[in-house]
């Protein structure tokens, strides 16, 4: 069965029973209506009572569905009715004690919640709480009063206030509720112990008789909120002496201190503002400001606009003065708010920088010079050649963001002819020229620093009328004039020719035109070494003080410029006549560091080593001149490294191939410290070869000489002794026919001898021919290849493949083969002779090789002399005519041994050279 449990009053059978007060028997819930069966029941028989105390309905008892003893559904009766009737009537009772009981336990609960919440706050309270009855004794204490009396509460609660209290430092809730209990309303009282503050409340507790049988006495530590009233006593205090500083600041500053409402009117204005503007405070007061120039009227709308916005201005302007003279002042506009932040005016400090202004505009101008100076001084630092420094000088002098001057002219002192001499200048000669010029500067918009850059680095240059002065134009140095006194008294000096009573230069104001000009000294370790001439022709504007002081400041900048750039003329100049002499000098000369680096060489040292300059400096001369990588030991350079001495030698130099009087000395620092060397190479391969050719030539005359007269004298007889001991050896038998041939033998022999004799001594005419070297060494190889073999030598050839095309006599060259060969022949049994030809740089090399004794030591130097000779059937004039025959043809011949030890080696160097016509030899 369902169960209503909440329905609208009158609604429902329980809505009804509530509504009506009336009891209710249902039989059938489908007869009821649809306001009864509501919600619709699903049991189909229910009693509902009302539960009635006291007329009051306090509830409806409802009873659904009914089954008999069979568990069948029936229906309830009358009877049943009134049987819940009385059941309702028992349970009205209950549940009204119920109810009354529930409320009750409300009423404790709350009850001991609020007692909770009091004690809570009680003991929560940030301070003592103290209940008094009218004896002052003490009710009760919350914790804050054991904490700050330091007593429990059992030994404060039921005591006497006066007992408690009077001991803790003075103390005393009594105090309090005395009055309280006397007055019967609040009373509160401060009182002190030791540093601190105690504020005491005491309220009263009245009975129902309206008596105040307590009192209540709040304890709280107002230390902290007296401290911060004796701060803001202080802050007061220092407000109000602020205030009086700010007046006594604002009265006394030398600033002019305004203040405007926002329609600019003045409501305050110091007296440093009367003293600026010349305005009194009472000619102002609550008047618009009067001192703002006409033409910035709307610039300072827009400012106050600004303002009232809120911004601050930090302006500089010009201002008017009550006697309308125009100054320039710093100002700072700020607005002025009340308490809530909202603007109500306008603050104004104002300053004269009239003076600061003036300071800053000369500080500017003389920063402009400075920094010109800088630039001349520091392209001048960057320039040696005197003509692109004095160029510079007269271009900074006469440009408009250099010194500015129309002309200028530079005159350097020619002590010889007693004159200042116009080198340069730089200047228009008309207003038209100058005009031109200017616009044209204008136009380009030229720098100083571009200017100067473009005639450092050759750029065009403009050329004017004063460049054809240069040279034109003589000042005599000890006449009167201007430029005279200022080159000898060293001083500046300004002409006006019209009005000045100084000796003008005549000449300048006759070429030039000049009514009025300056001179100004360029002076160096206190000698003038120039003076500069300048004049403002066109401009007409006046020469004054600033000008020439600044003139010679740019002076002293330059003078010392200009005279390093004219000793570095000197000593360019100098120094290329001494370049051009070192490298002019046949001589090889050259200088090395104390390491054999080499530090400088002259033209004749590229021409013999064959390499450029680039690749011999810096290199080590031992590379260089011997080929080696350590110095020679034999080398003179090397012993005067190690003896620091001079020494002169000639030297055999096989790496350059020639022979040469060498010369080194040491050089030393000022510190007289070794540094390195200066070597003179002299090569006297040639003169000593002709030296020789000449003592040879000399040795073979006398030779020939002494060897055609004996061989004449001797041939004679010679021919008679051979015709008779050929009779006799026909003629005779035996033993005497043995020596009659050996006789004749002998007399061929020495006919033979003869024959080399007098073919050495005789002169010789060539037949000089085109031919390839090799068909006539193998010529005579081919000859005497039988001979070789006979010998038990091994010929090998090793010819070059190319042609070897030389012009020569070829009979007479073959006798060099054959003689070289011959004595290799002869020199080696049963070994090997190697022929070899090939091209060396620019020579043919004949080569022949041995493999027998070698050439001793001592015999290498005479081997080529005449009639020298090792064997005892030999004349010593084989290898004396091969080198005659090497000579004729402009080569050399060498010998020298093998490094094996097993044998010699031949060389024959004939240079590579064009046909030479025979006839041109002679």
């Amino acid at each position: 069965a369902s169960v209503e449990k909440e329905i609208p009053l009158g609604k429902g059978i329980a809505g009804w029973v509530a509504k009506e007060g009336k009891s209710l028997l249902v039989e059938d819930s489908n007869e009821l209506s649809e306001e009864l069966n509501y919600p619709r029941l699903s049991s189909r028989t229910a009693i509902s009572v009302p539960l009635e105390k006291e007329g009051k309905i306090i509830g409806v008892l409802g009873i659904y569905d009914k089954y008999d003893e069979l568990g069948n559904e029936a229906t309830f009766t009358t009877e049943d009715l009134v049987a819940v009737e009385g059941l309702a009537s028992i349970s009205a009772v209950a549940l009204e004690r119920s109810f009354v009981q529930e409320k009750h336990e409300k009423v404790m609960l709350e009850k001991e919640i609020s007692e909770k919440r009091l004690d809570l706050l009680f003991e929560s309270v940030q301070g003592g709480i103290v209940t008094l009855d009218r004896n002052f004794m003490i009710m009760s204490a919350n914790n804050f009063v054991e904490r700050w009396s330091k007593l429990p509460l059992y030994e404060i609660v039921g005591k006497s206030a006066l007992d408690v209290f009077h001991s803790a430092d003075g103390i005393c809730p009594h105090c309090a509720a005395k009055g309280t209990f006397e007055e019967g309303g609040i009373n509160s009282i401060t009182q002190s112990f030791g540093l601190n503050y105690a504020e005491l409340s005491s309220y009263p507790s009245v009975d129902e008789a309206g008596e105040v049988t307590e009192a209540v006495v709040f304890i709280q530590d107002i230390t902290d909120r007296v401290l911060y009233q004796e701060e803001i006593m202080g802050l007061y205090r220092e407000v109000v002496q602020n205030k009086e500083y700010i007046e006594s600041l604002i009265s006394n500053s030398a600033d002019a201190i305004i203040t405007m409402d926002l329609e600019g009117s003045v409501i305050s204005w110091n007296p440093s503002a009367e003293k600026i503007y010349g305005f009194s405070a009472e000619d102002l007061e609550g008047k618009p400001i009067p001192y703002v120039p006409t033409n910035l009227a709307d610039a300072e709308h827009d400012n106050w606009e600004r303002i009232r916005k809120g911004d601050v201005l930090n302006i500089e302007t010009f201002r008017v003065r009550k006697d309308s003279s125009l100054f320039e002042v710093s100002m700072t506009m700020s607005p002025i708010k009340d308490a809530s932040g909202e603007i109500i005016g306008i603050s104004s400090i104002s300053r004269d920088i009239t003076e600061r202004k003036r300071v800053e505009k000369e500080l500017i101008r003389r920063n402009q010079e400075l920094s010109r100076l800088f630039l001349i001084s520091s392209a001048a630092r960057g320039t040696l050649d005197l003509n692109v420094l004095i160029r510079m000088i007269l271009s900074t002098v006469t440009m408009g963001d250099g010194l500015g001057f129309n002309r200028a002219i530079l005159f350097l002192p020619e002590k010889e002819l007693g004159v200042l001499r116009a080198y340069m200048g730089v200047g228009p000669s008309t207003s038209e020229e100058a005009y031109k010029i200017w616009a044209d500067l204008s136009h380009r918009k030229t720098t100083l620093q571009e200017t100067l850059r473009s005639i450092e680095t050759g750029g065009e240059w403009t050329e004017s009328f004063l460049d054809n002065m240069e040279g034109n134009i003589d000042i005599p140095i000890d006449g009167d004039t201007v430029l005279a006194r200022v080159a000898r008294e060293k001083k500046p000096y300004v002409i006006d020719v019209g009005k000045d009573n100084l000796s003008a230069d005549t000449v300048l104001v006759e070429k030039l035109g000049s009514a009025a000009y300056a001179g100004v000294p360029l002076v160096s370790r206190d000698k003038v070494i120039g003076v500069i001439w300048v004049d403002n022709k066109f401009t007409m504007k006046s020469i004054s003080v600033e000008d020439i002081r600044f003139l010679i400041g740019f002076s002293d900048q330059v003078a010392s410029a200009i005279e390093n750039a004219k000793l570095f003329q000197k000593v360019s100049q100098a120094e290329a006549e001494l370049e051009n002499i070192f490298s002019s000098i046949s001589d090889m000369v050259f200088l090395t560091e104390k390491d054999y680096t080499i530090k400088n060489i002259n033209q004749a040292v590229v021409d013999k080593i064959g390499l450029p300059r680039e690749e011999i400096v810096g290199e080590k001369c031992y590379r260089i001149f011997h080929g080696t990588e350590e110095p020679l030991q034999s080398c003179p350079h090397h012993k005067t490294v190690e003896e620091f001495l001079p020494l002169i030698k000639e030297v055999e130099d096989q790496y350059l191939k020639g022979t040469f009087i060498t010369s080194t000395a040491p050089m030393f620092d000022r510190g007289d410290d070794f540094i390195g060397t200066v070597h003179v190479m002299r090569e006297v391969t040639e003169m000593n070869e002709l030296k020789s050719k000449l003592l040879s030539s000399e040795k073979m005359a006398a030779l020939g000489e002494v060897a055609a007269k004996v061989a004449h004298e001797i041939r004679n007889p010679l021919v008679s002794v051979g015709g008779f001991a050929k009779r006799l050896e026909s003629g005779l038998e035996g033993s005497h026919k043995e020596f009659a041939r050996i006789i004749s033998n002998e007399v061929r022999r020495l006919e033979h001898i003869l024959r080399e004799i007098l073919g050495f001594v005789r002169e010789v005419r060539q037949n000089r021919v085109a031919v390839d070297l090799n068909d006539v060494v193998m010529a005579v190889v081919d000859l005497m290849r039988s001979e070789i073999l006979s010998s038990e030598n091994t010929m090998i050839t090793e010819l070059d493949k190319d042609n070897l095309n030389l012009n020569l006599d070829p009979d007479r060259f073959r006798e060099v083969v054959f003689n070289i060969l011959s004595n290799a022949n002869m020199a080696t049994k049963g070994g090997d002779i190697t022929v070899r030809t090939y091209m060396d740089d620019n020579y043919i090399i004949l080569e022949i090789e041995d493999s027998g004794p070698g050439v001793k030591e001592d015999e290498m130097s005479r081997i080529f002399d005449p009639f020298f000779t090792t064997r005892p059937s030999g004349t010593g004039l084989g290898l004396a005519v091969t080198k005659r025959i090497v000579e004729e043809n402009e080569g050399k011949i060498t010998v020298e041994n093998k490094p094996t030890g097993d044998g010699a080696i031949f060389r024959v160097y004939l240079p590579l050279q064009e046909a030479i016509d025979e006839d041109s030899r002679g």
